[in-house]
């Protein structure tokens, strides 16, 4: 087996001054490099698909990458990092609303579900194999939910929730949407697929089901169409 490229050693590398043209060649090699995920997986990916999606010489990889495990932890890793542009995700957000911060945050990751299901089962697999890439992960997904997390004693004073106990409340309300869009998208279960429910209506469903796990209350009645009806979930 080859060694494991750690998340370090690939900054190092994509750190490496290029010339223009050169960093034009290495970006059409990431972009390239992602198509061929998509169509075929990290496992059916070879040096010469990528060079040939690219329209470059096949020698110009190595150049440029080190292997194709050191290429594909690269694009996977920027491609994580976009999607968790919080400034980017809520801009236009209105302040205070909260439906429609948690609504900007699942549509994101829908629409990562959606468009590039053969990329994020490549990044699943990857962290599958790769020790340091599953940490960089798991350490960018805290942080991700902890801006939520620091709240927590402001929202609920009542409450009075110690930052562990927090942490736990708002990583199982997050990871339960995750493995739903696993299933929904990637390995495509037939019971969830037994009738069409559009992207937007998924995304209204995560919402509304965090919304009402976080607040146990109903989100505005005017924001919801798919889900309306949940509003008549509750008991006494």
């Amino acid at each position: 087996m080859p060694p494991k490229q750690s998340t370090d050693a690939v900054s190092s590398l994509s750190d490496k001054k290029l010339s223009a043209r050169g960093e034009v060649a290495r970006a059409k090699l990431k972009r390239a490099a992602m198509t061929v995920m998509e169509q075929t997986g990290y496992h059916g990916m070879r040096i010469h698909d990528v060079t040939t999606e690219a329209g470059v010489a096949a020698g110009l990889f190595y150049h440029y990458f080190k292997d194709l495990k050191s290429l594909t932890l690269e694009v996977l890793s920027d491609y994580i990092a976009e999607a968790r542009n919080v400034d980017v995700i809520e801009k236009g957000v209105p302040r205070g609303d909260w439906y429609a911060r948690m609504h900007a945050h699942f549509s994101l990751v829908v629409d990562s579900y959606a468009q590039r299901p053969g990329l994020m089962r490549c990044l699943l697999q990857m962290a599958d194999e790769d020790k340091e890439f599953a940490d960089a992960i798991r350490r960018g997904y805290m942080e991700q939910l902890n801006w939520l997390v620091q709240l927590m004693p402001k929202l609920f004073p009542e409450a009075k929730f110690d930052q562990h106990q927090a942490f736990l409340v708002i990583y199982t309300l997050a990871s339960s949407g995750e493995m739903m869009l696993r299933d929904y998208f990637i390995n495509l279960d037939t019971r969830l697929h037994q009738e069409d429910i559009d992207h937007a209506e998924l995304t209204e469903l995560l919402t509304t089901v965090f919304y009402r796990g976080l607040f146990l209350e109903n989100p505005p009645a005017d924001k919801l169409c798919y889900t309306k009806n949940l509003q008549f979930m509750k008991r006494g």
